[in-house]
Order: structure tokens, then sequence, then C-alpha cells
């Protein structure tokens, strides 16, 4: 009976095994990597060397695919915040026509930021969303990655940054991304204004435009 339960527990194991490296292999061949190629922030990294930087996103891919839906959920959810926040950074640094103010801009920063140093997404109603500790563990290396690309100007940290960044749009998918968005308009349109939430969402847009349409 022992061995029974042994060899039921390798077989299980060995079916989950095999039905996440096909999920993995499933999404890498729907990826539509040209249209990816056309995407402004990552067209001087495929025109550079287009199969590297296609394994660094699938490398990205495969590591994003071991965490539970549940967490992805709400990883989506703080991938928006940190786009739309950065759409507010972009746009007052440029002084667009419709930036905030200085005061505004930095509440957004603020804000964003410590969701992220406190691993956090408070909510109305106090409410939150709270990430698991290899969770908290990966969202500390993310923020270490952007530093290095961004703040550091590390070699090749912005090229992984956008590797990175990819990888998480292609995983979390057009259904939980487009939930994800709902859930921030919701919450923080106040604090964006409705202008950087349709900007968020305009980013966003061709990394899932290159996925398939059932994603």
């Amino acid at each position: 009976a022992t061995i029974l339960v042994k060899n039921q527990s390798i077989w299980l194991q060995l079916c989950k095994n095999i039905t996440s490296n096909l999920g993995h292999t499933l999404l890498m061949m729907s990826v539509q990597w040209q249209k990816l190629a056309e995407i402004k922030e990552l067209k001087e990294y495929f025109e550079a060397d287009f199969c590297n930087f296609q394994k660094r996103i699938e490398y990205h891919i495969r590591e994003l695919q071991k965490i539970d839906s549940t967490e992805l959920d709400k990883l989506a959810v703080l991938r928006v915040l940190e786009v739309t926040n950065g759409c507010t950074q972009w746009g007052f640094r440029r002084q667009d026509k419709h930036c905030l103010s200085v005061e505004q801009t930095r509440e957004c920063m603020r804000t964003v930021i410590g969701f992220i140093k406190d691993k956090k997404v408070d909510l109305s109603r106090g409410e939150a969303i709270h990430f698991t500790l290899p969770i908290e563990k990966l969202i500390e290396e993310g923020r270490n990655l952007y530093q290095d690309a961004f703040k550091k100007n590390v070699a090749g940290a912005e090229e992984e940054y956008y590797a990175y960044s990819t990888a998480q749009f292609l995983v979390y998918g057009r259904q939980r991304l487009d939930t994800a968005m709902q859930l921030v308009k919701q919450e923080f349109e106040s604090l964006f204004t409705p202008y950087y939430i349709e900007k968020g969402r305009n980013y966003i847009a061709p990394y899932v435009e290159a996925l398939p349409p059932e994603s």
C-alpha cells in the first residue's frame, strides 16, 4: 500500500510537470513575436539580437508560470499600478498637455512606491491585497532590477527589465490584466485621473495584442 501511494504521488507530480511544461510551450508558441518587436520600447532589443531577447522573455515566462494563479491575479494589479504611475511620471517630465501638478505627480509616485516597498496594496474600505513571502521576494527583485536599469544604469539591466516586463504581460494574459485594470480604475481613478488610467491601458494594449484572442 505504501509503494502504491508513493507511485501514485510520483505519477501525479509527473502529470503536473507535463501539464506545466505544456502550458509554457503553448504560450510561447502562440505569442506573436513580430508584433512584440514593433513595440516602441522593445524595438531596439529585438533589432540588436532577436533570438537572444526572445530567449530572455521566454526564460521569465517559464519562471512566472510557476506562480499560483491567485498570486498572479494580485501581481497583475500591482503591475497595472506601476504602469499607470509610470505614465503620470513620464507625462510630467515631458510637460504634456494633460500632465498632473507637481503635488499630484508626487502623490502618485508615493502611493505606488509605498505599495511596492510594503509589498501590500491598500484598497478602499480598509481592505488590502497581500502577497505570500516568495512573491514578496519576487517583488523586491523586480524593484532592484528597475533601479539597476533606470537609477544605477547597470549594463544590460534595462534590456533585462523589458524582457521581464514583457513576460509579465504575456503570463498575466488578457483577462487577468483586464480585471486588474478595472480594479485600478475603480480604486485609484481619483488619484491618477481618468486620462492616465486610459494611458496605462493604452501602454499595456500592444502586449495583449501579441497574445491569442482566448488568452
